[in-house]
C-alpha cells in the first residue's frame, strides 16, 4: 500500500466525518485487538481489501449513519460491522435496519431486551425441560394445536414464517409485560434458529454453546472419596449465546452478539476469561484482517483465506472482490473451536461421564446411575438438535432462489439486459432485472463449497459423535438393569448358601443329639462310662460328616464357602478407607 493510497483513503473517511485508523499498522492492530476483547467495547467496523484495512471502534449512531450512506473508499471493497450487546445500542441497530430494509419483526427481535434468568428450582419432573411443543403451549395456550403441529414438523422456524403464530395467540401473550420475548424462547429452546431473506440481505440467527473452563464442584461420597457432582439439568453444560449474521448486497457483513452477562454490572476475573472464550472466533477473524498479524506463529488450523494467500495468480486475484464477503460471512459462522471443545474425544465431557459411569456400574450398580444417565441423555438430545439446526441453516443459505410466477408477471421485472434497455427506451421507468428481484444475497462459489464442507463436518464429527454417546447411554441403561439383576441373583444365591449351611449344621448335629438323649436316658440295669460317650460321639459325628459330604457331591450341592469376601479383607478395606479419610482431613 503506497503512501498516496493511504492519504486518499484517510481523506475519504475524514470527509465523511468518520474517524478511522490503519489496521495494518502494528501499534493500532495490537491496541484494537486488546480493546475488542474487553467488556467495555460496544462496536467496531473494518473496511478492507487485499491492499488496505481500516478500522474504528465505539462509533456513535451518527457516525454509523454517515458510514452507511456515504460512498465507500475505492481502495476497499468489503465492510464488516460488529455490534456487542445490541439492546444497549438500539439506535444503531435501527439505523442499520432502516438502511438495509429489515423487516419490522427482525428489527424488533434484534432490539429485544434480555430476560432476567429465573432461579434454578429443584427438578421434580424428568420431562420438565421446555421442548418445542411446551413453548407453543406457553405462547398459544392449549388451543393452539395447529401451530403446535407446524412447529413439530421443523425444529427451526423463520422469523417471517412464524408470523402466523402471532395471529393464533392472544396479543397479551406476546406483550413484553407477559415475560415472553425473543430471548425467552432462545433460552428455553436452544435449537431455535432463523433464516430471513430480504432483497438486500440474508440474515442468520442461531444459538451457540460455549464450553467454558470453570472449576468443577466436588462432592464427598460415603466412603470419603471425591467425586464430580453431576448437574440435574436437561440442557448441556456451557454458556448459551445468541448471534446474528447478516450478509448484505453491498458486500457488507454485520455480526451482532447477545450480551452473555446482561445483569452483571462488573465482571469478575472468571467472567472476563469466559467472555474472551465466547468472542474467540470473532477476535481470530479480526486479527487476520490485519497484515500486522504474524501468521507464522499462529496455529495453522486458525488461518483463514480472507486477506492472506500463498500464491498471487491472476485467476485468483480477479475473484477476490466477490469472494471475500462470502468468505467473511462463512468464517464468522464456522466457529470450529467451539465444536472441537464440545465434541473432541480428548475433551468430550459426555464421553468421559459415560465411561466413568460404566466403571462405577461394574463396581457397584445402583438405580442412582439411571438418574444420571437420564439427564445425560436429555442434554445430548438438546445438543443434537442444536447441530441439526445448523444443518437447516446451511441448507437455507445454499438454497437456490428462483423467480416465482408472480414476479415473472410483474410488469417491472424483465428477464434480460436487452429487455431492460428496450423498456427504458420505451419510456417505462423502474424496470429491474429478474435476478435483482429475488430475495436474498448470492454467495460466491468459494463460500458455498465451504458451507457444504461444514455441513458434512457437522454430520461426521458432531452428529455422529452425539448419536454414538446416545447409543452408549441406552446400552448403559440396559447394562445397569442387568447388573442389578445379577447383583440380586448373587444375593439370593448367597442367602441360599447360608441357609444350606445352617441346614447342614442342623443335620450334622441331629444324630449326636439323638445319641446324647439316649445316653441321658435312665435305663434300669444299664450304665455308661464317660469314655464310651465320647467314643460314640466321635463315631456318629464322623459318620454324619461323611454322609453329608457324599450327599453334597452326589446331589451337586457341595458348598465350599459362605462369604464372597473374607472377613480379614473386609476389615482391611474399612481400615484403609478410615485412614484415607483422616489423611485428607489433615
Amino acid at each position: 500500500m503506497t503512501g498516496q493510497q493511504t492519504h486518499s483513503t484517510f481523506e475519504h473517511y475524514r470527509q465523511l466525518g468518520v474517524p478511522i485508523q490503519n489496521l495494518d499498522d502494528e501499534t493500532t492492530f495490537h491496541a484494537f485487538e486488546k480493546a475488542i476483547k474487553g467488556p467495555r467495547n460496544r462496536n467496531f467496523f473494518v473496511d478492507f481489501s487485499d491492499d488496505e484495512a481500516w478500522c474504528e471502534r465505539d462509533l456513535s449512531n451518527t457516525q454509523i449513519s454517515r458510514l452507511l450512506k456515504g460512498s465507500r473508499s475505492p481502495n476497499t471493497h468489503t465492510r464488516w460491522i460488529n455490534i456487542w450487546n445490541p439492546y444497549k445500542q438500539t439506535d444503531i441497530v435501527q439505523t442499520i435496519a432502516r438502511y438495509y430494509d429489515f423487516t419490522p419483526r427482525l428489527l424488533g427481535v434484534m432490539r429485544s431486551a434480555p430476560v432476567q434468568p429465573k432461579k434454578a428450582a429443584p427438578v421434580k419432573d424428568t420431562h420438565s425441560h421446555l421442548s418445542s411443543s411446551s413453548i407453543l403451549r406457553r405462547l398459544h395456550g392449549e388451543k393452539g394445536s395447529s401451530a403446535k403441529s407446524m412447529l413439530e414438523e421443523s425444529s427451526s422456524i423463520d422469523l417471517e414464517d412464524s408470523a402466523e403464530m402471532k395471529e393464533l395467540a392472544p396479543a397479551s401473550q406476546f406483550d413484553s409485560s407477559a415475560g415472553i420475548n425473543h430471548y425467552h424462547i432462545a433460552n428455553e429452546v436452544w435449537h431455535w434458529s432463523s433464516v430471513d431473506w430480504g432483497r438486500r440481505y440474508v440474515s442468520l440467527g442461531y444459538n451457540s454453546l460455549y464450553h467454558l473452563d470453570t472449576s468443577k464442584k466436588k462432592n464427598i461420597n460415603d466412603d470419603g472419596e471425591e467425586v464430580d457432582e453431576y448437574e440435574k439439568s436437561d440442557v448441556p453444560e456451557g454458556k448459551r449465546v445468541w448471534s446474528w449474521l447478516v450478509l448484505c448486497e453491498d458486500k457488507t457483513v454485520i455480526s451482532i452478539m447477545e450480551d452473555p452477562y446482561p445483569f452483571t454490572k462488573e465482571l469478575d476475573e472468571q467472567e472476563i476469561k469466559s467472555l474472551s472464550t465466547i468472542r474467540r472466533n470473532i477476535i481470530n477473524v479480526f486479527s487476520q484482517l490485519s497484515k500486522a498479524y504474524d501468521s507464522k506463529k499462529a496455529n495453522p488450523l486458525n488461518l483463514l483465506p480472507i486477506r492472506k494467500r500463498v500464491g498471487d495468480s491472476e485467476e485468483e486475484t480477479i475473484h477476490r472482490e466477490t469472494d471475500i464477503p462470502g468468505l467473511l460471512f462463512y468464517c464468522l459462522f464456522d466457529d470450529w473451536h467451539t465444536t472441537y471443545s464440545l465434541l473432541a474425544r480428548q475433551e468430550h465431557p459426555y464421553a468421559s461421564k459415560l465411561n466413568k459411569l460404566r466403571e462405577e456400574m461394574l463396581q457397584t450398580a445402583s438405580l442412582s446411575h439411571i438418574e444420571q444417565l437420564h439427564y445425560i441423555g436429555r442434554q445430548l438430545s438438546v445438543l443434537k438438535r442444536i447441530y441439526q439446526s445448523y444443518e437447516l441453516i446451511i441448507d437455507r443459505v445454499l438454497e437456490k432462489q428462483e423467480a416465482s410466477l408472480a414476479s415473472l408477471k410483474n410488469s417491472h421485472i424483465v428477464s434480460s439486459p436487452e429487455s431492460l434497455e428496450s423498456s427504458t427506451a420505451d419510456g417505462r421507468a423502474h424496470q429491474i432485472l429478474e435476478h435483482q428481484s429475488l430475495l436474498g444475497v448470492s454467495i460466491s462459489s468459494a463460500a458455498r463449497v465451504r458451507f457444504e464442507r461444514l455441513k458434512h463436518r457437522i454430520r461426521l464429527y458432531a452428529l455422529s459423535e452425539i448419536q454414538e454417546c446416545i447409543d452408549q447411554k441406552e446400552s448403559l441403561v440396559m447394562m445397569n438393569f442387568n447388573l442389578i439383576a445379577i447383583k440380586e441373583s448373587y444375593s439370593v444365591e448367597r442367602l441360599t448358601r447360608v441357609t444350606l449351611f445352617l441346614a447342614k449344621i442342623t443335620i450334622l448335629f441331629m444324630p449326636v443329639s439323638l445319641m446324647t438323649a439316649y445316653f441321658s436316658t435312665e435305663i434300669e440295669g444299664v450304665t455308661f462310662k464317660l469314655n464310651e460317650y465320647w467314643i460314640a460321639f466321635a463315631v456318629i459325628l464322623t459318620l454324619s460328616v461323611i454322609v453329608l459330604i457324599v450327599f453334597g457331591v452326589v446331589s451337586g450341592t457341595m458348598e465350599s464357602k459362605i462369604l464372597y469376601k473374607p472377613w480379614s479383607r473386609i476389615f482391611w478395606d474399612k481400615g484403609k478407607k478410615v485412614y484415607n479419610r483422616k489423611r485428607k482431613g489433615m
